[in-house]
């Protein structure tokens, strides 16, 4: 009788099998890793206990965690296993905890070795180029490295999921919230991106960095994978390390994304919510006509805006109003006409940090639930700015809660996503949904998507980026 364990693994990424490979090899057992269709099947003797404990004892302490990990199915077979060769590509990971213990122990060859290179996953070592400087000084954008890993709830605040994607041998950079009141001070920030210990360079720095008393260092990260983890789900927000790399299907790159993100679904045809900082929001359709965006939030205009409310007689009284009461507020505006949308939002709640980055950060300070009705529609001519807008100075004006209006900010986006995709589907009888766009890092826009838009199943690729160039 043989063990047969089924892992699902939404990558196509070899490395985590070549583990369990070099782990059967390690133990001595019979047994073989078959990597096919995003399906590892793990094949292992129980003629031999013995060796059976000891492979089991090699995989509790040296097999990495990886954010692709799916449901695994485990079972006895009559099938016979035997070893079968396997050999992996090299990829960009972190060192493993076979390479960390090298080069932590004093008495191994490669104690301390700057050109120690993984060979444990069955693939070729390779060595890769890291630009990244680390200071023990803090400057704006900068993303933190985790020198001493035993602090980490003392410095920030996480769930288990989250704690197990920034040790996984991806290592990609999540977004926290900073707990340590020194750190608070020394960044100015509530939330900071961090990112454990990667290669063999970072590695060293950390070892260095903790024997001289300290827990975390800076740097400004020139390759960043940005993952974020809500209810159990981990995507890959901007990533060119681990993430499919896309085929060309469409000259225009968000089409492109669309259609690979629907190929990896194996949709036939296909609606797509694109909520993207940096190149714009729209809504996609993909069917048997062709693959094309059906809306498409016009560019922003904060000149505009203004220009409209004058022509509005009950927006014009609520600028009068809003200009009374935060007449530095609107100064700001007027003469700064090319903000855009997000930095218009964040000055109009008085944000230090005037970025989307900045508005997405006062969201998650609001702990509640239910958010407040902001306008976020449609109209003959697009996107209804002049309403979404005067939404949000009316509830300003009311003096609410800076953190509460960002939080519904956020929830009308999603209220927006599920309203168009909802009338797409009556135009086009379509019932797949496609979510992308680099927006979805917020966790309350992701989450109020999971919880009201459930029933249609949206789709959120687990192995394509959801944004990038």
């Amino acid at each position: 009788m043989s063990v047969k364990q089924t892992i699902n693994y939404n990558s196509q990424n070899s490395y985590f099998a070549g583990f369990l490979n070099n782990l059967i090899n390690q133990s001595g057992i019979e047994g073989s890793v078959t990597f096919e269709d995003r399906k590892i099947t793990l094949l292992l003797s129980q003629n031999d206990p013995q060796k059976l404990e000891t492979f089991t004892k090699l995989v509790n302490k040296y097999l990495p965690y990886s954010i692709f990990l799916g449901d695994i199915e485990t079972l006895e077979t009559k099938e016979i296993a035997y070893k079968k060769p396997f050999k992996s590509e090299t990829y960009n990971i972190s060192l493993c905890a076979k390479c960390m213990e090298k080069l932590l122990d004093p008495a191994s060859d490669n104690y301390l070795d700057d050109s120690l290179l993984c060979n444990h996953y069955e693939n070729t070592p390779q060595s890769y180029s890291d630009a990244n400087n680390f200071s023990p000084h803090y400057a704006d954008g900068s993303t933190l490295l985790v020198v001493d890993s035993s602090k980490v709830d003392e410095l920030f605040i996480l769930t288990d999921d989250e704690k197990k994607v920034l040790f996984s041998i991806e290592k990609p950079t999540i977004k926290v919230t900073i707990q340590d009141e020194e750190l608070k001070a020394l960044t100015k920030r509530n939330f900071i991106y961090i990112k454990s210990v990667y290669n063999t360079k970072s590695a060293l720095v950390a070892i260095n960095a903790k024997e001289s008393g300290m827990s975390y260092l800076f740097f400004s990260d020139t390759n960043p994978s940005i993952a974020v983890v809500v209810q159990k789900n981990t995507l890959l927000i901007e990533d060119t390390k681990f993430s499919k790399k896309l085929e060309t299907l469409h000259e225009d790159k968000v089409l492109n994304r669309f259609l690979n993100i629907k190929k990896e679904a194996t949709y036939k045809n296909a609606i797509g919510a694109y909520m993207s900082k940096q190149n714009g929001i729209s809504f996609l359709v993909s069917n048997d006509v062709g693959t094309k965006k059906v809306l498409n939030l016009q560019q922003f205009s904060l000149e505009k805006i203004f220009e409209d409310i004058l022509k509005d007689e009950k927006k014009s009284k609520l600028l009068t109003n809003f200009e009374n009461k935060y007449p530095t507020i609107i100064g700001t505006l007027k003469q700064n006409l090319n903000l855009n949308l997000f930095e218009t939002l964040a000055t109009i709640l008085e944000l230090d940090d005037i970025s989307f980055y900045g508005l997405s950060d006062k969201s998650l300070e609001f702990r509640g639930n239910g958010g407040l009705k902001i306008d976020a529609y449609f109209n003959d001519t697009g996107f209804d700015y002049l309403s979404f807008i005067g939404s949000v100075m009316s509830f300003k004006l009311a003096s609410t809660d800076d953190s509460y209006l960002a939080y519904s900010i956020f929830e009308a986006f999603g209220d927006m996503i599920i309203s168009n995709c909802n009338q797409l589907k009556s135009t086009f009888n379509i019932e797949n949904f496609i979510m992308m766009g680099d927006m979805f890092e917020n966790n309350i826009l992701y989450s109020r998507i999971l919880s009201k838009f459930q029933l249609s199943n949206p789709y959120f690729s687990k192995d394509i980026a959801f944004d990038g160039n």
